[in-house]
Order: structure tokens, then C-alpha cells, then sequence
């Protein structure tokens, strides 16, 4: 019988890619590289770029936004709600 041995998540990085089980969800690999992994970002790097983008996309014209929003985002346009924030 395996046993299966839970990592000690207070020891990776702060980095949204790593699960709940320490493993990358942004690469295909078992576990975390740590501080040496070169995409690692952190919860508010995360948030600070999806600002950025969310600004950049309110500011183009009406419907330049509309053709992006009905391509990727099903019509929605998420980024008119967060820059209201």
C-alpha cells in the first residue's frame, strides 16, 4: 500500500499555480520548483494584472469591446464591472 504524503505547503512560494496539493498547475510536472520557477506569481501580482488588462480593454472603443467580449467572453465584459472598483 502507497502512502501518500501531504506537502508542507507554508514551504512553497506564495504562487497561484501551486494546488492545494503542491502540485504546478501551470506546468506538467509533480511538484512545485519554488522560488527558482521563473513564471511563479504571487495572489496580487495576479490581481494587478488582470487590472491592467481589464484597463486596457475598457479603453478601447464600444465596439472593439464587443467583438472581444462576444469572441472570448460569451458577450460579457467583465472589465466594465472591475474598473467601477
Amino acid at each position: 500500500m502507497a502512502i501518500y504524503k501531504v506537502p508542507d505547503l507554508s514551504k512553497l512560494p506564495d504562487c497561484i499555480a501551486v494546488s492545494k496539493s503542491g502540485k504546478c498547475t501551470r506546468l506538467t510536472v509533480y511538484k512545485c520548483f519554488g522560488q527558482k520557477y521563473s513564471f511563479k506569481r504571487t495572489h496580487k501580482e495576479e490581481f494587478n494584472s488582470i487590472q491592467c488588462a481589464y484597463q486596457r480593454l475598457a479603453s478601447l472603443n464600444s465596439s472593439v469591446q464587443n467583438y472581444i467580449a462576444t469572441k472570448y467572453y460569451g458577450g460579457y465584459m467583465p472589465w466594465n464591472e472591475e474598473c467601477n472598483i
